[in-house]
């Protein structure tokens, strides 16, 4: 039972398409960003923070269709400073590496019913947006607002999202090796686990399992000739965002369980 009434637990995505943006960005404002966790942003040898963008249209859900914006820091119990600062290295540990965990810090859905269960079940810090999502085999373009003040959260555009990079898709195979992508290939699922963020309501991290698969994955490397994303109204504005690969997906399902303890 939620605030607003009733709703199925776990979690689930039976279907939709979406981006996943890699980056990295200054870790000294991640930094900032973690101080009441007890959790440690990853850093690469550079000494930069790695952070993801997730824009997804979840067409169709336990939750009823809804849009969904996620601000993802990498992060990890202990301090971890060695990984390489290779543009798709993070695509990589995320199958490769169990000690890094994804921390959902910044979270905007379009219905209540998806903000009150991400909120209240999932320990999550979610707001309500208002946000336009469009994609064709020419460009992905998104736009998404604050409703209450029509303020800009998030736009941008990404080119060719239906043709996959044999240079991105090559370099990819070539930093996790023939057997460790054949076996995530051959996975039904891969399997991540979610951090909350500590909040009042919450003083603690806490793990979720997660499940994801798609039906098609298109990796490209982020061009700024032709790619954009612009921050506004959140804190991530003042990270030194720096786009380094979009991955797009489609036919996108997703379980995500109750966090552990909750």
């Amino acid at each position: 039972m939620l605030s607003l009434g009733a709703a199925p637990t776990p979690y689930h995505v039976y279907d939709g398409y979406g981006a996943f943006v890699g980056s990295v960005a200054n870790l000294s404002a991640v930094q900032r960003l973690l101080r009441d966790d007890q959790m440690q942003a990853v850093q690469t040898t550079e000494g930069r923070a790695l952070l993801g963008v997730w824009i997804c249209n979840f067409l169709d859900a336990s939750l009823g269709p809804h849009h969904e914006l996620q601000f993802s820091i990498f992060v990890s119990q202990t301090k971890i400073d060695d990984l390489s600062s290779h543009p798709l290295n993070l695509l990589n540990i995320m199958t490769t590496r169990p000690d890094i965990q994804m921390m959902c810090h910044g979270l905007w859905n379009t219905t209540p019913l998806a903000v009150a269960y991400n909120r209240e079940l999932l320990n999550l810090n979610a707001r309500l947006s208002s946000s336009e999502i469009e994609y064709d085999d020419e460009q992905f373009k998104f736009r998404i607002t604050d409703p209450a003040t029509g303020s800009l959260i998030c736009e941008g555009k990404f080119n060719k999202p239906g043709k996959a990079s044999l240079r991105a898709s090559f370099s990819l195979l070539g930093r996790m090796g023939l057997r460790q992508a054949r076996r995530v290939n051959q996975q039904p699922w891969l399997g991540l686990q979610i951090v909350n963020p500590v909040t009042r309501l919450v003083p603690n991290n806490r793990a979720a399992q997660s499940f994801a698969k798609n039906d098609a994955d298109r990796l490209r490397y982020f061009d700024p000739r032709t790619d954009s994303i612009v921050l506004k109204d959140t804190p991530y504005a003042l990270l030194q965002f720096e786009p380094q690969f979009v991955q797009h997906m489609q036919g996108f399902k997703f379980v995500y369980l109750r966090p552990e303890g909750a």
